[in-house]
């Protein structure tokens, strides 16, 4: 779909700009480019904060002793783009080798420990911060329109909850009737 959507950038803005009107054309163009920055400093913020997380993990793996620990990294940081159960399935693996590979509990319940710290913190402090700042919306509108979108859409909701905000937000400032 994306890569669709991509081949047909130009058509799609074509569009978009005729069914938004002609008659302002510089103000439906400019609300398009800010739609577009929004949304691409979203990802990009989405991309370094799921890299920072996958370094953490495979640092925290590494200092703790599971093998494989840069491995169990990266497919954390992967895996992470699966919004809120990705990083929980990332761990399912290290804590099974942990559980092979050690003597005793400990190294499982470090693994475990190391999950259950990291997540949160990056998930429910760091990632609202951080997108809202990329995007003009405020951390409580962040966490406010993931609970809205998902009692609307169920689970597609909650994947696209902070795009379609964003986009919500930029047709209210550009378009008079709905601000």
């Amino acid at each position: 779909f994306v890569i669709f959507i991509l081949m047909q950038m130009q058509d799609l803005r074509n569009r978009l700009v005729r069914l938004a009107g002609s008659q302002d054309l510089q103000r439906t163009t400019a609300a398009i480019d800010d739609a577009g920055q929004r949304l691409s400093r979203l990802f990009l913020t989405q991309l370094g904060l799921n890299a920072g997380f996958g370094l953490v993990i495979g640092t925290g793996l590494w200092l703790i002793g599971v093998p494989s620990a840069a491995l169990w990294g990266m497919l954390a940081c992967v895996l992470r783009f699966v919004p809120y159960i990705g990083a929980a399935i990332s761990a399912i693996l290290p804590l099974i080798l942990a559980a092979a590979v050690g003597p005793d509990w400990t190294l499982v319940l470090w693994t475990a420990a190391l999950f259950l710290v990291v997540e949160p913190l990056v998930g429910h402090v760091l990632e609202p911060i951080l997108f809202s700042h990329g995007t003009g919306l405020s951390p409580v509108a962040v966490i406010a329109s993931a609970t809205f979108w998902t009692w609307l859409w169920g689970p597609i909701g909650l994947i696209l909850a902070t795009p379609l905000t964003i986009c919500v937000v930029v047709l209210g400032r550009y378009v008079d009737r709905l601000k």
